[in-house]
């Protein structure tokens, strides 16, 4: 995705209310933080949709990893940034901000399930829950246990 400036602080293909908070430049391109989500060079990732992000100051990536989806599988970008600026203090902020409630309840001993909610640019919330390793979501009796965990926390905020 290229990014065409149109001026300071403006950028083409932004939403009504979205803004630019800072902007850094890396071999591949440009990368932006916007208050509705993280452009990278081929693709945009909302916030709600990040799970962590960090700066590598040694090999200057900043290396983003996005929530699972369905499947449990994660998207990991790693961009390579010259001269970072403000970009990273920014993107640690609005990841930091997006996220709401972030629980771990234990289902079976000290194993359990990450529930984690997230507001979105729509001002909605999304869920995600990450299950310890060593739990079987397909004994019926841990995925009752997972999903009341799920419930408590969501019933926490909504």
């Amino acid at each position: 995705m290229k990014l065409r400036r149109r001026g300071p602080g403006q950028i083409d293909g932004l939403e009504k209310g979205e803004r630019v908070l800072a902007a850094a430049a890396g071999p591949d391109g440009e990368v932006v933080a916007t208050t509705h989500r993280l452009r990278l060079r081929d693709t945009a990732v909302e916030w709600s949709r990040v799970e962590t992000a960090s700066w590598d100051g040694d090999a200057e990536l900043l290396v983003v990893t996005e929530v699972p989806d369905a499947r449990g599988r994660r998207a990991r970008h790693r961009v390579a940034l010259e001269s970072p600026q403000r970009l990273v203090d920014v993107v640690r902020e609005q990841v930091t901000q997006s996220v709401i409630i972030s629980r771990h309840i234990a289902v079976d001993g000290r194993r359990g399930v990450r529930v984690t909610g997230r507001r979105t640019a729509a001002d909605e919330i999304v869920w995600t829950a990450a299950v310890d390793s060593g739990l079987d979501l397909r004994d019926p009796e841990t995925k009752a246990r997972v999903d009341a965990a799920v419930a408590l926390v969501r019933n926490e905020v909504e």
